[in-house]
């Protein structure tokens, strides 16, 4: 087959929704197929991948950088022409996904549109209009788009429980999480992160990974490690990631006089993070606007004990207290779990060989190979 995935989001950004075009995209050609990608160009990066086709974009700077783009090319236009695509694979039901849609339309051949977020969750970024009547344009926007393709696909149960229930057709729905490569997050090299950030042999690293933004309740996360470190000068916290809260982070560890103990390595690229993984004891999530959470997986994946927030996509990972613990969006009951786990090496080592087994569960390939049923059901 000959794929077209289009995407707003696309490298040098690496948020879950590249991580997860990443993998199927690559699955994909392992499995004998081509996959093109339409994405906004993205001044000063180059592609080492020929099949990335960049429309012009302008770069969008409010509280995150992100490029968006014009989807006018009369290069791509003539490029899709010649490619004969079987298939079309939006990532998202604005500009470029439209742009998709246009083209699965005019060549008449199938589209799927895979609903990686809730979009309603990211409103804040847009500057000057009403919060809550964007969320509710946005939610009534991605629900028309759906419904325009013929297959959505949910990373979770949860998100296609929402999203029928916003009025997408169940029918033209099917829930495929993203893959990992499972055996990868058990290959990073424990010694080498916890030297470079001076983390002792007999101290605590709990770990994060993601935006240091609002959408990720990274403040609620800091005030619950700052309530584990208050009584215990033997745990450290590490945030990996970039975000514009994180100067509020660092401002809220100083005044409590833990911020030596709060560590920031920055961005960090993908192929690297593993090794983040190894130097860590457990794992912390807050977000509540995740529809799969590809790091609980990663997590699950290194076999570190999770604490998180019951929320969408999180609760289709996690079983709580099988193979990590969820907790209401609480401070009081998600410290008491971190405490708990402290104090009992027994119940870490339990939660961590399940984690580690129920992770196999989503090896990247054998993910892509039902994306790949899909569409060749669609055709």
């Amino acid at each position: 087959m000959k794929i077209g995935f289009f995407t707003n989001t696309y490298y040098p950004i690496c948020y879950g929704s590249v991580i997860s075009i990443e993998s199927f995209r690559k699955n994909l050609e392992k499995l004998g197929h081509q996959v093109y990608v339409f994405a906004p160009n993205y001044e000063g990066y180059e592609d080492k991948n020929k099949k990335v086709f960049r429309y012009p974009s302008f770069l969008f700077k409010y509280k995150i950088e992100y490029p968006i783009s014009i989807p006018i090319s009369a290069f791509i236009k003539k490029k899709i022409k010649e490619l004969k695509l079987d298939i079309i694979h939006v990532h998202q039901p604005f500009s470029l996904g439209r742009e998709g849609l246009h083209y699965a339309k005019k060549l008449d051949i199938p589209i799927v549109f895979t609903y990686h977020a809730k979009y309603e969750d990211y409103v804040h970024y847009v500057p000057l209009l009403p919060e809550s009547l964007l969320a509710e344009l946005v939610k009534r926007e991605a629900v028309n788009f759906a419904n325009d393709c013929d297959l959505t696909i949910a990373p979770s149960l949860g998100i296609q429980k929402i999203i029928v229930e916003r009025g997408v057709k169940k029918e033209n729905t099917k829930v495929l999480a993203t893959g990992i490569n499972w055996k990868k997050f058990q290959k990073g090299n424990r010694q080498k992160i916890r030297k470079k950030y001076s983390i002792k042999s007999d101290e605590l690293l709990f770990l994060n990974v993601g935006r240091i933004n609002e959408e990720k309740n990274v403040v609620f996360l800091l005030k619950a490690f700052i309530k584990v470190a208050l009584k215990n000068p033997k745990v450290k916290m590490m945030f990996v990631g970039e975000g514009f809260l994180k100067k509020d982070l660092i401002e809220m560890a100083k005044k409590k006089g833990i911020k030596n103990r709060i560590i920031f390595p920055g961005f960090v690229p993908y192929e690297e993070v593993k090794h983040f993984w190894q130097a860590a004891d457990f794992y912390l999530q807050a977000s509540e606007s995740e529809t799969q959470g590809i790091t609980i997986l990663e997590a699950m994946a290194t076999g570190l004990p999770i604490v998180a927030v019951k929320a969408t996509g999180t609760e289709d990972f996690i079983v709580d207290d099988v193979n990590g613990f969820l907790t209401k969006t609480q401070l009081k009951e998600f410290v008491e779990k971190i405490e708990f786990l402290i104090k009992n090496k027994k119940k870490r080592r339990k939660l961590s060989q399940q984690a580690k087994k129920d992770a196999e569960h989503f090896d990247e390939l054998n993910q892509t190979k039902k994306l790949e049923k899909f569409y060749l059901e669609l055709i």
